[in-house]
């Protein structure tokens, strides 16, 4: 043993505390055959410098996760506060669906395909080196291939169910 306690702790009780980490806010896009696809994603994080790498997770269930299976690549679009409304929409807060997301925003795409957000605070492209299934997520590992650095700016934040800027202390 590890010398840890087991408890059982439930799904909502999970979230409910989530909810309480604060996260920065990227939207994972993604081409695929049907037009291109994104998701809001809050779970996203540096892997390793060498070589430069990121780490994302995905619902597996979400069409955006198969397409970058297949396709193999990927971008992470860090969003800024202004980005808010653009945040709600990837994240299916206004109904919008598929590539019908990306009539919003200032989209641009890499020689391969990849659409990435002209205005983000950073774009980092990615090639998929692994995947590892994780309950009902997908864990992407993602070599970073190119990143495109925009304007400084306030990043956006989600947390307890909302976003917002980062307050200065």
């Amino acid at each position: 043993m590890n010398g840890f306690t087991r408890t059982t702790v439930g799904a909502d009780e999970f979230r409910t505390a989530m909810r309480r980490l604060a996260a920065g806010v990227s939207i994972i896009s993604a081409p695929s055959p049907k037009g291109p696809l994104g998701i809001t994603a809050t779970a996203v994080t540096s892997l390793t410098a060498e070589p430069p790498s990121l780490l994302c997770c995905v619902n597996k269930n979400l069409v955006v996760s198969e397409a970058i299976k297949s396709m193999g690549r990927y971008a992470v679009n860090v969003l800024g506060q202004e980005h808010c409304t653009l945040a709600r929409r990837f994240a299916g807060m206004d109904g919008a669906r598929g590539a019908e997301k990306f009539t919003a925003g200032d989209w641009e795409y890499t020689p391969d395909g990849v659409p990435r957000l002209a205005d983000s605070l950073v774009s980092l492209s990615c090639d998929v080196d692994r995947v590892v299934a994780a309950g009902t997520h997908d864990i992407l590992i993602g070599v970073i291939t190119d990143i495109r650095t925009g304007k400084q700016g306030e990043p956006l934040i989600y947390c307890d169910g909302s976003f917002s800027g980062v307050l200065a202390l």
